[in-house]
């Protein structure tokens, strides 16, 4: 019943979405000009983290609930500790970690709670372990005024 409501909500939000987008784009909207910058700013902050070696500080950028998902290869992972996990123990070490990047970043503002971020991001990593790419569609909520990512799928295009 739960997943129906969100469904729900996020069909309502995607069609105030299209019903008032030209609106919602427009430069001069300041309410969804600081929307952008959080959004941004929370990416920024995951990256800067990331690059700092700091897997929770990372994680820092992620609703921290259950409902969380990140959906990968063939895997979903479902809540915030289990998707800790999956990075830390992916992502032993400062090697296996590399610096990341997020490219060619779009933020679409689906309603005052919802947005959808798509990029792409690159891993540059030693030879030993090698560089990884690919694309993310994040689903970004806006929690108690910060914007974090809710659910996260993130495809690795293979080397």
């Amino acid at each position: 019943m739960f997943r129906l409501a969100q469904l729900l909500l996020l069909g309502c939000c995607v069609f105030a979405a299209q019903t008032i987008s030209t609106a919602q784009q427009s430069p001069d909207d300041s309410e969804n000009k600081a929307a952008l910058q959080a959004i941004q700013s929370t990416l920024d902050a995951q990256v800067a983290a990331w690059n700092a070696g700091d897997i929770p500080g990372f994680m820092a950028g992620y609703v921290n609930s259950a409902d969380l998902r990140f959906a990968s290869g063939n895997t979903v992972t479902s809540g915030w500790d289990s998707t800790l996990q999956r990075y830390q123990s992916r992502y032993a070490g400062r090697n296996a970690m590399g610096t990341l990047a997020f490219r060619d970043i779009t933020i679409t503002p689906l309603c005052a709670e919802y947005a959808e971020v798509f990029g792409r991001f690159h891993l540059s990593r030693g030879s030993d372990v090698g560089d990884a790419t690919g694309l993310f569609t994040l689903l970004m909520k806006n929690t108690n005024g910060r914007w974090l990512v809710w659910h996260d799928h993130t495809s690795s295009a293979s080397n």
